[in-house]
């Protein structure tokens, strides 16, 4: 039995030999391209996260994925990334874990306390009105936010917890003022998943 060298095998059996050869490196070359374009640290949707992270300090998975529009798991990878890269801070606090960037002049010591106490968002939205307008009392609070009285008391009253509100009584109003030193971007943004 004579052994048969490669160029004396029939021709289309060295068409579909040779295609399959460059078919498969091609595929390992798409997979190793993608690789680095994962790993690439100016990739596109890496960087679109890390300034939202910036701009909206103790950010969640959840808001990320929403105003950005990326999927979680996508969110997820390029987060844990931005961790290991020492880009970004995570803070768990119960089942939830809020993102800042690294040594962000926003996030210090002094309002670590305050993130745990945040209900969320709309907190954080009577904190920037009662900021923007100072005096500003429950009642046009409500009007400017479209809350109800109720909401707005509950959120009075969890900033007054964390004593950064400063509250005057005017005959039978209220008016509310942020102590100095406190600014709305200084409260982390928490967001809380019902």
């Amino acid at each position: 039995m004579s052994e048969d060298s490669f160029w004396d095998i029939p021709l289309y059996f060295k068409i579909i030999t040779i295609g399959t050869i460059v078919f498969g490196l091609g595929w390992k070359l798409v997979a190793i391209l993608t690789a680095w374009a994962k790993k690439d640290p100016n990739n596109e949707n890496r960087q679109k996260i890390l300034d939202f992270i910036e701009q909206n300090p103790g950010s969640t998975v959840n808001a990320i994925e929403t105003d950005l529009g990326i999927k979680r798991g996508t969110v997820r990878y390029h987060v844990t990334n931005l961790k290991d890269a020492g880009k970004i801070l995570m803070f768990r606090i119960g089942n939830h874990l809020s993102l800042f960037k690294n040594e962000s002049a926003l996030w210090n010591k002094n309002h670590k306390g305050i993130e745990v106490h945040l209900p969320g968002a709309t907190c954080k939205k009577v904190c920037r009105t009662i900021y923007d307008n100072p005096g500003i009392t429950n009642m046009e609070l409500c009007k400017e936010l479209g809350l109800s009285k109720g909401s707005v008391s509950f959120h009075i009253k969890t900033l007054e917890n964390i004593d950064c509100l400063e509250v005057e009584t005017n005959g039978r109003f209220k008016n509310y003022f942020l102590r100095e030193g406190y600014h709305p971007d200084e409260v982390p943004l928490f967001e809380m998943i019902r």
